[in-house]
């Protein structure tokens, strides 16, 4: 097995000093084994430190070591606060408990090189109101026994300032955060695992797939397939944007406006139906009393001769019409018994045709002009079949009146075939 680099013993160290339940024994037994850190993170220098306050929280080196946890906190904040009590609490305590309280006191205290005298006036972390006034109060009771007496009655209680430090250690082991370790981990194979998957190139997956092993890997790409395939790739807040945009013009345009076609088409159906009642009567009428294939209607004028005077009452298609010619051209003498000069031209008498029950054929120039499908409208039938599944083309049209304005259920059904052909991918049951 290769050593461990010092970078490799930062992350180790993060991960395990940083929880409080390893016993003191084992961490003071890494931090000896392992190699010397090359860059410490916060945490682990948080971790440390609060390791050393768990085992000294009242000293000289509990000052040192709450002034360096006091440089690791950013901004004011409940921590930095809570450091600030801390710090003052065992500083009035070495000073109050001291055999000689006017040297501890200056060493502390006074005014400028006092240790904590330079912390508060810094104004970082450690200076509070609190702090403050406790800094004048001990710098005033140089050489003054009965200030002296008083302090040491109000600091000099061991076990108070003990329990101000176990406080803030405690505060600060729940507030330690997750280490780099458990980080990492989150996004390879917890919740941001589908966008570091999705982010990495073929050799970075590689790595990740030793690291999170293979059911955990077909785990995370079969997810990655599901998002993918589902995904819109045009969806992004400026598209979301425009789609609510014309959403709301829609809206606002037909509360305006009233759409004329459903008025339109009751008129319509109103008119043909009408027409075709029409024309089923007048093709009745026409037809009433005329020969059928046969002869229910009336006998053939054909056979009158052969029955005789029986059928003398019916008359004969040339009775009916005296003016009907056997020919076009007749040499016979006109009405008034004068002889023609010229042959004359007979035309066949008019027959009325009954108009046909279905509506007239479609005039080519009244039919509805094409119009070209938006990427709005693509969007909405492909939502469209995701939710109310492909077929119900009418489903789809009657809950997004306001995008398929003009639209058919036969022309969303053409749409949608075109568009699987060029390679939109039907939605998953």
């Amino acid at each position: 097995m290769p050593p461990v680099t010092p970078g490799q013993a930062t992350l180790i160290l993060d991960h395990v000093l940083g929880d409080p339940s390893l016993p003191a024994a084992v961490a003071k037994a890494l931090l000896a084994a392992l190699p010397h850190p090359s860059d410490p993170t916060p945490r682990l220098c948080r971790a440390v430190v609060l390791r050393a306050l768990a085992a000294d929280p009242v000293s000289e080196t509990s000052l040192q070591n709450l002034h360096f946890l006091a440089s690791l906190t950013a901004s004011p904040s409940a921590a930095a606060s809570r450091i600030a009590t801390a710090h003052i609490a065992v500083a009035a305590f070495l000073a109050a408990s001291a055999p000689d309280f006017d040297a501890a006191a200056m060493k502390l205290f006074e005014r400028p090189s006092g240790r904590v005298r330079r912390a508060v006036d810094e104004g970082g972390p450690l200076a509070s109101d609190v702090a403050m006034a406790t800094v004048d109060q001990f710098e005033a009771a140089v050489g003054n026994s009965s200030s002296q007496t008083i302090l040491r009655g109000l600091w000099g209680n061991r076990a108070a300032a003990e329990d101000r430090v176990r406080d803030l250690v405690a505060a600060e082991w729940a507030a330690i955060g997750p280490s780099k370790l458990v980080t990492a981990a989150e996004r390879i194979v917890g919740d941001g695992a589908l966008e570091t998957w999705r982010a990495a190139d073929e050799v970075t997956r590689a790595k990740l797939r030793i690291l999170a092993g293979e059911e955990k890997t077909r785990e995370i790409l079969a997810k990655l397939e599901e998002t993918t395939s589902s995904a819109n790739p045009i969806s992004t807040p400026a598209f979301e944007k425009m789609i609510d945009a014309l959403k709301t013009s829609c809206a606002d345009l037909h509360s305006v406006v009233e759409d004329p076609l459903p008025a339109a088409k009751a008129v319509a159906d109103e008119v043909l139906a009408a027409r075709m009642d029409k024309g089923v009567s007048l093709n009745a009428e026409e037809l009433g009393g005329q020969p059928t294939a046969c002869g229910a209607a009336g006998p053939s004028t054909l056979n009158d001769k052969d029955h005789g005077p029986s059928r003398g009452k019916r008359q004969n298609l040339m009775d009916r019409n005296p003016t009907a010619r056997t020919s076009q051209w007749d040499d016979s003498p006109d009405l008034e018994g004068s002889e023609s000069s010229s042959p004359r031209l007979q035309l066949p008498s008019p027959r009325r045709i009954p108009p046909s029950p279905l509506p007239p054929p479609e005039n080519k120039s009244n039919r509805r002009r094409a119009r070209k499908w938006s990427m709005f409208e693509e969007e909405t039938l492909r939502k469209g079949v995701e939710q109310y599944g492909m077929g119900n083309w009418k489903g789809i049209l009657d809950n997004n009146p306001d995008v398929f304005m003009g639209r058919t259920p036969v022309d969303l059904k053409d749409k949608w075939r075109n568009m699987k052909r060029l390679g939109y991918q039907q939605p998953r049951a």
